[in-house]
């Protein structure tokens, strides 16, 4: 149902029940109005009987009154309990003797009666209940046809002026629907209710989130592009030094290169897809509590293996216990990174240590190696994607630091980089709040 409709609904619905009650209200006043003048009406007739009327007083040829529902009837006893008088031949009530008003059934009728006692006649005056409440209900039915006439008109008033006031809902939709991913400029906020403005301003917000993310797509997609395409030829190239090396002795060599640059074109896939996942899903990735000194222990010793084949001396120096809120996949990811990191541009010979440092409120991570570090002026680009120092030792994809500062922002982390006072290489300190 549109709000134009709800709106239709709910007000008309209001005014019905608010009509309902008048209508009520008017026939109770009404009512007890009634009830008023009638008891005043009989009183009157009976007080305009003279004390010594009698039979004889009246017309020979009295013409005999039409009954109507709220009619009063008038009866007069005499002395002897003879009916002298009755105002409606059709209709005779027994005598009753109880002076003032009462109230009676007969033969199934409620009846309002006031009787007069005189020295010689009794008189009574007598009016119908239900006639009394059939003209209320019809005074009250006569209110009821305005009030339908002024709710139709309620109505179309109502359906014209919530039509009027969401004409700019109506073009704040043609703006949105006018928008396209190259157009994400700000909404018009002109001639705009109050109540519309905050909407327009979270759409701004919404659809400036969405222009920086889609531009932040394009340009890892067009720097994917780039750095995929310098692989992809290497291994065009090793393919066919592989066909020319046949038989000449230099296969082994060949097939050797070839490996390698498959590897390295995983690897960087691998980053690739890691990124994308990370952007896509790694907000909704459900926190638990986590060993963060148990997740660095179990990298460590993967990487063992990798750090032996480039005689790297991999450990862990202290690894204090401590919980934190956290992605267990996420954070395997970024401690395989910083060591990965740290093994792969430390010199053959060198050192790469693991720390863990508890405090009351955080838990600090740091990777330290014996590698040439980075200089102070590229500690803060190295974070861009496909940025990489000019080291001599090894070749990355640029993506491993970019990917350690996403999953901390995922998990409200700082990361920092700095000079290792012990080897003297790159400190990449992450510190993480403690679970409470």
């Amino acid at each position: 149902m549109s709000i134009r409709n709800r709106l239709l609904f709910w007000l008309l619905s209001g005014l019905a029940i608010l009509g309902a009650c008048f209508v009520l209200a008017d026939y109770l006043i009404d009512r007890a109005l009634l009830a008023d003048i009638y008891d005043d009406q009989m009183s009157q007739i009976a007080s305009a009987i003279p004390v010594h009327f009698s039979g004889n007083d009246l017309g020979v040829n009295e013409p005999a009154l039409k009954y109507d529902g709220d009619d009063s009837i008038l009866q007069i006893w005499d002395q002897d309990g003879k009916l002298s008088y009755s105002s409606h031949q059709a209709i005779v009530l027994p005598r009753f003797s109880t002076p003032g008003f009462s109230e009676i059934t007969w033969r199934g009728s409620e009846w309002k009666l006031f009787i007069r006692k005189t020295d010689h006649n009794l008189i009574q005056v007598a009016q119908s209940l239900s006639g009394r409440r059939n003209i209320a209900v019809e005074h009250a039915l006569r209110s009821l046809i305005p009030l339908l006439i002024f709710l139709l008109i309620m109505g179309l008033l109502i359906h014209w002026s919530v039509g009027t006031g969401l004409q700019s809902l109506t073009r704040l939709s043609q703006e949105l629907a006018k928008r396209t991913p190259d157009k994400l400029g700000r909404l018009a906020t002109q001639d705009q209710p109050a109540e519309i403005k905050p909407l327009t301003h979270a759409l701004d917000t919404l659809l400036q989130r969405l222009g920086v993310a889609l531009e932040g797509q394009k340009k890892f997609i067009a720097d994917a592009s780039h750095e995929l395409r310098t692989p992809l030829a290497t291994l065009q190239i090793q393919t066919q030094l592989v066909e020319q090396s046949l038989g000449s002795g230099r296969e082994t060599r060949a097939l050797a290169d070839l490996k390698a640059g498959v590897k390295r074109t995983s690897h960087l896939v691998e980053q690739l897809l890691m990124v994308s996942r990370l952007e896509s899903g790694g907000i909704h990735d459900p926190h638990t509590r986590l060993q963060l000194h148990e997740i660095a222990r179990e990298v460590t010793i993967d990487l063992i293996p990798y750090a032996n084949t480039r005689k790297i001396n991999l450990g862990v120096e202290q690894l204090d216990a401590g919980h934190i809120m956290g992605s267990e996949h996420h954070l395997h990811i970024l401690l395989r990174n910083l060591i990965d990191n740290a093994v792969r541009y430390t010199p053959s010979g060198g050192q790469v240590d693991v720390t863990i440092r508890a405090s009351q409120d955080d838990i600090l991570l740091e990777i330290e190696d014996s590698g040439p570090g980075i200089p102070a002026d590229e500690r803060e680009r190295v974070f861009d994607r496909f940025y990489r120092c000019l080291v001599p030792q090894a070749t990355g994809s640029g993506l491993g630091l970019a990917i350690v500062k996403q999953v901390a922002e995922l998990h409200q982390a700082e990361v920092k980089l700095g000079q290792a006072p012990r080897l003297a290489g790159l400190k990449a300190s992450i510190i993480f709040k403690r679970a409470a």
